[in-house]
């Protein structure tokens, strides 16, 4: 199956929400719990990573991503459950038919788009007037070269001229949207505009925002790319790509409005800030934040349009099954303005006073606190989390009793609420083998490679495979170091190439290393001294058993070496 294909089904369908149709999952930190659909317990040992897109029961071994729990549920092969998941997520099977083409224009707009990045950073280092106005919005050179900010000239069609030169055509850019192609002559999309690139979540420039440098009234202060096979607009969320890893670490997310609003979060150290592009807040932004975190934290502007888009992304935050809380701006204000004015320190503490969806509520209705009730609890009737409806409905509890309340949200709701659970599918608990022994130093080397994919890099490279006892583990680094460089190493990416017993492995690793994830670098150091330890003592006693002297004393002096110098495992390799 085409890789393109698997990943645009992935992007749209949480792991969560698919699983949740069949198990009756419940909160357990970052992950959720249930009972385990593929045998029968009584104490929940099934578990699903919302963060990592995975799931592992403790308890059977089984494990993977949404394909796999597809594959065991209901009993089909691998291409039969890409199609029902394909049905789901709206993915036509005829763009599968179509996937070498459809991969050779994605592939010609990642590259336009690349090309143009450049030409507008180019532009930017060379533009007075350009780089005068970041200085004057306090934005710092490592944070124009950080979020890779540009400059589109005034002419008409530099940018234009610049990818034909490139090789590019006409059509491909038109598709792109670079370039508009009207009744008239053909000119830049951009112009005279500081440049935004938007990027995926592999890091790769799709598409990009442009400000105006011009005091006109006739232009649009911003702009945003068309949209085309790379880019939809109401699916992303400008930054998220370096938001991603501070919104694991903090568990929450920030949502703030515009591109310098971002900027200075992350310049001022709350870099778990990110914002939609040009446009209200959509149920598809809110599916791609929880994937990293169910947590939002919403900025909006305290007047009557930024409290009536609090309300709306509230109903959405619940309808999503997301824990929110808000934070109103004072009149005039907004992240980027406070932080000059005032400093991290400051907007700290300001976040730290944010307000619950209740509370955000019943401030805004003052004395007639039944109104603000009775709204309230129309926006909840959205939610299908019992947790997040009863959290709400116990806060609630001081104004009225929560049986009244209840009964007032079903009316609302129109219906009691129902949540999805399911009985075990028995042709779906087929017999799974029993796993191999486990080494104690390769399963934490492979816990710190799934658990940090930024580590697994440097492990895969440093690491000889040959080295290693079980196959299993051996099998996953030989997969890991051919994968290309531009790739990340995660879990999600190695389940795609897989057996059942390999993804099981995959999956309990990286829900649970079972190690201290702060002690990495030594525990790294540990066990691939150890590893290797192993390996030569072997052919020690290989060499004993031969009689082959010269061997056996070079593999001692090579013990020797080994145990007493530290391996350095993220030393730069020397050239030979």
């Amino acid at each position: 199956m085409k890789t393109d294909v698997i990943d645009e089904i992935k992007s749209r369908i949480d792991i969560h929400d698919l699983v949740a149709e069949y198990v009756d999952l419940k909160r357990s930190g970052q992950n959720f719990k249930g009972l385990c659909p593929f045998h029968s317990e009584k104490t929940p040992s099934f578990t699903v990573s919302p963060s990592k897109q995975i799931f592992h029961c403790f308890g059977c071994g089984k494990g993977g991503d949404i394909f796999s729990f597809i594959m065991n549920y209901e009993n089909v092969a691998f291409n039969e459950a890409v199609s029902f998941l394909a049905g789901k997520a709206g993915v036509k099977v005829e763009s599968m038919r179509h996937h070498d083409a459809d991969k050779g224009v994605k592939e010609a707009l990642a590259s336009a788009h690349e090309e143009a990045m450049r030409f507008f950073t180019r532009n930017l280092r060379d533009s007075r007037n350009a780089m005068t106005y970041l200085a004057e919005r306090e934005i710092k050179p490592e944070t124009i070269e950080q979020f890779s900010l540009g400059y589109a000239k005034s002419e008409r069609d530099s940018l234009l001229k610049h990818l034909r030169a490139a090789g590019f055509s006409d059509g491909l850019l038109k598709t792109s949207g670079l370039a508009y192609f009207g009744t008239g002559e053909a000119h830049d999309f951009f112009r005279d505009r500081v440049i935004f690139p938007i990027f995926n979540l592999r890091g790769k420039v799709v598409a990009f925002g442009g400000r105006t440098m011009s005091s006109s009234k006739d232009i649009p202060k911003y702009l945003n790319s068309q949209e085309h096979p790379l880019f939809k607009k109401s699916e992303s969320c400008y930054a998220l790509h370096m938001a991603k890893s501070s919104i694991l670490q903090k568990n929450y997310s920030i949502i703030v409005e515009g591109y310098f609003d971002v900027i200075a979060c992350h310049q001022y150290g709350f870099a778990n800030a990110t914002a939609p592009l040009g446009t209200a807040l959509t149920p598809g932004h809110l599916k791609r934040l929880r994937k990293l975190s169910d947590k939002v934290l919403l900025t909006f502007d305290s007047d009557s349009a930024g409290i009536n888009a609090a309300k709306r992304a509230i109903g959405l935050a619940y309808a999503e099954g997301m824990i929110s809380k808000i934070v109103l701006l004072s009149d005039g204000e907004d992240p980027d303005t406070f932080l000059r004015k005032y400093g991290a320190d400051q907007f700290r503490k300001f976040l730290a006073k944010a307000l619950s969806p209740v509370r955000f509520f019943l401030l805004r209705t003052g004395k007639n606190k039944i109104d603000g009730v009775r709204q309230f609890l129309s926006i909840l009737s959205s939610c299908n989390d019992q947790l997040l409806r009863d959290d709400a409905l116990r806060e609630l509890s001081d104004l009225a009793s929560e049986s009244v309340m209840r009964r007032e949200l079903a009316a609302i709701s129109g219906k009691t609420p129902a949540f999805n659970r399911n009985a075990q599918s028995e042709a779906a608990a087929a017999d799974y083998e029993e796993p191999v022994e486990m080494n104690k130093e390769e399963e934490i080397l492979l816990g710190i490679a799934l658990s940090l994919p930024r580590m697994a890099r440097r492990i895969s490279e440093q690491l000889d495979s040959s080295n290693l006892m079980n196959p299993l583990v051996r099998r996953i680094f030989e997969k890991a170091a051919v994968m290309p460089q531009d790739t990340e190493i995660s879990a999600d990416v190695l389940l795609a190439d897989c057996n059942p017993h390999e993804r099981s492995l995959i999956s309990k690793l990286a829900i649970d290393p079972g190690i201290d994830l702060e002690e990495v670098a030594r525990n790294v150091s540990d066990c691939i001294c150890r590893i290797m330890l192993k390996n030569i003592n072997k052919k020690i006693s290989a060499a004993k058993e031969e009689g082959d002297a010269d061997t056996l004393l070079s593999l001692l002096r090579e013990r020797t070496a080994l145990t007493s110098r530290p391996v350095g495992l993220f030393q730069p390799k020397q050239s030979k």
